[in-house]
């Protein structure tokens, strides 16, 4: 039971919607930054409210007092909700069991956290399970603010709220505005009373904050106090939104249905579980409490937890849409036909986007501004337009294509607004001031901590296949006539082809070249030991054969791998940093300088599978694939993890860091996971 304790309270949930709205939470339910909540609101553009924070939860039973809810502050934790916490679940949905001390059969609350598609609206769900009847009394605890900020101490109390409580025909409704930003919540109970209720909860310290370098003590305010009575096997429902929601059973239904094809732990406790024998048939053994199968539901819906606002979000909660994120997540969405649809609309809203030949790193988002400061993201975009193309494989789809990537290709041979250019021999240069614009994009003080300036390989790998591409669309397309960029494209093709023979150093590839302006002898290999060779050598073009290929995997396999995922630098390397730790500055210079990411076990085992498929069985394949990514597989059917986090430390990675929840760390396992039943006859 220790264990799965230990790891559930320190992994955390995430549910969101088509909006881009969250929420996010400890499985103890002990907030620790102060991204933590019931309900963030996101807008079209992804500028998101800190809305709600949690409730003070407090239940009666013949003068007994149990309190759900936990509050950390910097000298202690009250109340201590997360003793009579009995088990959590973090998928499907967040679900937690509370009982009284000690916990029995007599007392079981079933708790239950959802989110609606449609609206930014959050749903908490209550069930008696136990065999008395109890009386609740709820106090919602709001934030709204800016969810990147806080309230900082003793603001909330020179504030003017506007609020009003109204009965609804079915449930009672309780509005609050915050005057000084208008930012607006709506709570409704669909049973019970709510009655007006201020006081302010001082100094809530959010410790992963402050061990991060940033502020982490801010205030709460609970403007309202909700109170009903739940008979024995009864459920009630509170839902916190950012509009009116007059008709409460509708939406209520519409959130169970949400889910309701998800599969549950096995040993969820349902409300016809009221006897004596439920807490002794919960999995204390720490089981595997989901299917194979269930899992890979699992996996496909974690997918599309990042697609809001006909976009990808690249992580919860700190980031909104990547160019480059989003293009590797449409990638695993492309294995489901019902996705076509939202694939092509994406592709073509960054289309509307492109500006000197690309596409952007980032956009706008809580105040971020727009910026093209990668070269990467483009490539991917096109990789992916001709997947999909293969998959609709009409005329008009390949015309359209053609015509676009001779524009995007032609101006990026003569783009001058960036710092990057076409080299004669077809390698694509990016200058000391560019240096930043591969995904190994951290800078600190202006300049970048992995410095690309030069030739990249996984950007010069991804321009070669975006060269290839074309040549393949141009074929598809059967033109009598080329077009404007046709001729110089399919030179430059083969120019490059030979050029990628410059990173080979023996057993690996040059993670860059440093090169001369012109063509020449004298270019210089870098040969720090990096996954930028996976990535060069996983995509659809290869310029390796699949001997070297094998040698490539196998040094990697030997200095990179771990069970979380690909270093970003050999530990051998003396700028390897094994902790991803500390202020901003310290984390940002172990970044892509040592810390594992779990994105790049997808790269990864499709170097295998290229390397080796065809030299042995699909079966063989699969099995070496499988214990490649067994650590999440059994994670996630012991239900340890809801979703997959962006970096782990580089020296003997165990607990997450960086966002909580990657699109690109759940792609990849998708991906991953998709081949291998693939390879097995599966799919």
């Amino acid at each position: 039971m220790n264990n799965y304790f230990m790891e559930t309270h320190h992994h955390e949930w995430i549910i969101s919607n088509s909006k881009g709205s969250y929420a996010l939470g400890t499985g103890n339910l002990i907030n620790q930054r102060k991204y933590h909540g019931l309900l963030v609101a996101s807008d079209a553009k992804f500028n998101r409210r800190h809305l709600v924070a949690g409730m003070e939860e407090k239940i009666e039973w013949r003068g007994e007092i149990i309190h759900l809810d936990s509050n950390n502050y910097s000298n202690c934790i009250y109340p201590e909700g997360f003793l009579y916490l009995v088990k959590p679940w973090l998928r499907p949905y967040p679900i937690f069991l509370y009982s009284a001390l000690p916990h029995q059969n007599e007392i079981l609350i079933l708790k239950e956290i959802l989110m609606d598609e449609e609206t930014n609206t959050s749903m908490v769900k209550y069930t008696n399970l136990g065999h008395h009847r109890l009386h609740f009394h709820l106090h919602p605890k709001y934030t709204l603010v800016p969810h990147h900020e806080l309230n900082h101490s003793g603001t909330l109390d020179h504030e003017h709220f506007d609020t009003r409580i109204t009965e609804l025909g079915s449930g009672v409704r309780a509005e609050c505005q915050r005057s000084s930003n208008g930012y607006q919540v709506y709570t409704h109970c669909l049973k019970g009373e709510i009655e007006h209720n201020k006081y302010v909860y001082y100094n809530v310290y959010y410790p992963w904050e402050v061990m991060s370098g940033y502020a982490g003590i801010g205030d709460q305010i609970s403007l309202f106090e909700i109170s009903f009575d739940l008979a024995v096997g009864e459920s009630n429902y509170v839902l916190f939104s950012d509009q009116n929601l007059d008709e409460l059973e509708p939406i209520i239904k519409r959130i169970e249905a949400r889910y309701s094809s998800l599969p549950k732990p096995k040993d969820y406790p349902h409300q016809s579980d009221q006897d004596d024998t439920l807490i002794s048939r919960l999995d204390y053994e720490d089981s595997k409490l989901f299917t194979y199968q269930e899992y890979m539901n699992f996996l496909e819906a974690g997918v599309m937890d990042f697609v809001a606002n006909d976009d990808i979000i690249a992580g919860y909660p700190y980031y909104g849409a990547w160019g480059r994120d989003t293009m590797f997540v449409l990638n695993a969405l492309l294995r489901k036909p019902e996705n076509l649809e939202l694939v092509e609309r994406i592709l073509n809203k960054y289309a509307e986007y492109v500006k000197d030949g690309l596409i952007p790193n980032v956009l706008p988002e809580s105040g971020r501004e727009l910026n093209y400061d990668t070269v990467d993201a483009t490539m991917w975009y096109i990789i992916l337009l001709w997947k999909l193309g293969k998959v609709k494989n009409t005329k008009l789809y390949w015309k359209n294509t053609l015509v676009l990537l001779d524009e995007l290709l032609g101006t990026i041979l003569t783009q001058s607004s960036y710092p990057f250019y076409i080299r004669e021999d077809g390698l694509l240069i990016l200058e000391p001031g560019f240096a930043h614009a591969t995904w190994m994009d951290v800078r600190v003080d202006g300049m970048a901590v992995t410095p690309r300036n030069g030739a990249p390989v996984e950007i010069n790998a991804l321009w070669y296949n975006a060269l290839k591409v074309y040549q393949d669309v141009y074929e598809i397309n059967q033109r009598k006539r080329p077009l404007a960029n046709t001729t110089k494209i399919m030179e430059l093709s083969e120019k490059l082809e030979k050029s990628m023979e410059k990173f080979w150093c023996g057993d690996y590839l040059a993670d860059r070249l440093v090169c001369q302006h012109n063509a020449g002898q004298n270019d210089e290999q870098v040969t720090e030991l990096r996954p930028n060779a996976l990535l060069a050598l996983s995509l659809p073009f290869s310029f390796l054969d699949p001997e070297r290929m094998l040698l490539v995997f196998e040094k990697a396999y030997r200095e990179l791998y771990t069970y979380y995922g690909i270093r970003t630098l050999s530990p051998k390397d003396p700028k390897f940093r094994k902790k991803y730790y500390g202020s901003q500055r310290e984390r940002d210079l172990s970044f892509h300088n040592g810390s594992v990411w779990a994105w790049l076990l997808s790269p990864f085992c499709g170097v295998y599978s290229k390397a080796m498929r065809g030299k042995i069985s699909d079966a063989e394949v699969a099995d070496k694939l499988e214990s490649l990514i067994e650590p999440f597989r059994t994670s996630c059917m012991k239900g340890h993890i809801a979703s997959i986090a962006e970096v782990w430390d580089g020296d003997n990675p165990h607990f997450p860091k960086g966002a909580p929840a990657l699109a690109m760390s759940v792609a990849a396992l998708y991906n991953v996971e998709s081949y291998i039943a693939y390879l097995r006859g599966n799919l």
